[in-house]
């Protein structure tokens, strides 16, 4: 692959071709300026779009967000709807459309932008990233990639997405073993686990439901074990779910004190409300999604703190909604007993071959139980803590100090530009990140209404 020295086409690397880059590119070639650019897309995937949450084949696996809401386009909210009724005229605005569907999408959008776009070269590479360093003087970037020629970017986004969760709970020896799945999304080991015995999940949210889903897709005679601290079920999104209107701030969060507490008085106040007067709690909180990153970011360190701690959990469970009918697949199946939702600690673990004995201390009763299942498997979300994730490119990143994690390792620290700050507190001139981990400036930074707006936005300062 030729460097910078043999065009004089300013390149644009994009490291990560699933959502946030593939959006980033896309977004890059309908800017106006971007004539003459060379867009490099690097991926260890060979298809574009095709991230974690979409590049899933199992039309059992559905978006948790309805059509409507899920186009590439902020300015163009109809643009997925249209695609879905070319595949299907009883698509709507309130479908909830299976992940491969988007995936092929998102394929479908950036080769279309690149047909309409023939004066910007966009290039596709199959490659992992190794390494990303500071050329000599500053004005460019080399990219160490494995088993190819290192490749020049005048400009590198960084666009990664989410990294296997850490393992919970000091209990090296048994994550050692075969009995213990740490990457919740292989589902290659998943469809390895043979029979019909017990499996146990640790987690009961969003992660932990595909798995469940793919387990009993296999086997529905399998029985399957949700344990989580708390035990909160996710709840459902509305079968004919609605757009929210926008909005100004919330006016029930002016004149209050920048406290968890008192903003989330005010919002379940709100919330009661609003059922009383015969509406939905749910457009409470939809209410809030365009003024999260300011209510983020009024809080101050110590109360971001107390919402990760006190907080996050029951803020997700009304959130992060599930679509309707995987919430009914989840209710038949707690209903016939082939799933238990179980809240409690987990003390230890036993393997005996094939057989795994979970110990747990019930949350509510405190009472050991022991349950025996064949498979353990870590569903409790992904991991943002820059400090252990062992991926070869964050290593080199980190360790020569490009990167600054945030105090609260939900990510690394950027500016308003996605400028990622150095370990002495510096904006990167020309080193860019979009993707989940702005959890840690905004919070809200994992959904699709969102990440479109950052990617936008980057592609507008990328070209400025």
């Amino acid at each position: 692959m030729p460097g910078i020295s043999s065009s004089s086409a300013r390149t644009i690397a994009i490291i990560g071709a699933g959502y946030s880059g593939t959006l980033s590119a896309i977004n890059l070639l309908r800017r106006k300026q971007s004539d003459g650019l060379r867009i490099i897309l690097l991926d260890r995937n060979t298809r574009p779009g095709r991230g974690l949450a979409f590049r899933t084949w199992d039309d059992n696996l559905v978006l948790n967000v309805p059509a409507g809401n899920m186009s590439a386009f902020a300015d163009d909210s109809g643009h997925f709807v249209r695609y879905c009724q070319n595949i299907d005229p009883a698509f709507n605005a309130g479908s909830f459309v299976s992940r491969r569907i988007y995936g092929d999408y998102l394929e479908q959008t950036l080769q279309e932008e690149i047909d309409a776009h023939p004066h910007s070269t966009l290039e596709r590479m199959h490659a992992t990233v190794l390494a990303v360093r500071e050329v000599h003087g500053g004005g460019s970037y080399q990219l160490d990639l494995a088993e190819q020629v290192p490749l020049n970017a005048h400009q590198v986004v960084l666009a990664f997405g989410h990294f296997t969760p850490l393992n919970p709970g000091p209990f090296p020896d048994f994550f050692k073993t075969g009995s213990y799945i740490a990457n919740p999304w292989d589902f290659a080991a998943l469809d390895r686990i043979g029979g019909d015995a017990p499996v146990a999940l640790l987690g009961a949210a969003h992660t932990a439901l595909d798995v469940l889903f793919r387990l009993t897709s296999q086997s529905d005679a399998r029985k399957i074990y949700l344990i989580s601290r708390r035990g909160l079920a996710l709840q459902p999104h509305r079968s004919h779910p609605q757009s929210p209107p926008v909005t100004g701030f919330p006016p029930f969060f002016e004149n209050l004190a920048p406290t968890v507490r008192q903003y989330f008085r005010a919002l379940r106040r709100k919330a009661l409300e609003n059922v009383a007067q015969g509406g939905d709690w749910r457009d409470v909180i939809n209410s809030l999604r365009p003024h999260t990153a300011e209510i983020w970011q009024r809080f101050s360190l110590q109360e971001r703190q107390r919402f990760l701690s006190q907080v996050v959990a029951y803020w997700d469970i009304h959130r992060h909604r599930l679509a309707p009918v995987a919430h009914l697949r989840l209710n038949q199946m707690i209903k016939s007993g082939q799933v238990e939702a179980i809240a409690g600690y987990v003390q230890g673990y036993a393997g005996d071959g094939e057989n795994v004995s979970v110990e747990i201390r019930e949350r509510r009763s405190g009472n050991i139980r022991k349950l025996t299942v064949c498979r353990v498997v870590n569903c409790t979300g992904p991991n943002y803590d820059i400090n252990v994730i062992d991926t070869p490119l964050i290593v080199q990143l980190r360790s020569e100090g490009y990167l600054k994690q945030d105090p609260l390792k939900l990510g690394f620290e950027v500016n308003e530009r996605y400028q990622v700050i150095d370990s002495e507190g510096r904006a990167a001139q020309r080193l860019y990140y979009v993707g989940p981990m702005l959890k840690a400036r905004y919070w809200e930074a994992i959904a699709v209404p969102e990440l479109r707006q950052h990617t936008r936005h980057l592609a507008e300062i990328l070209v400025d």
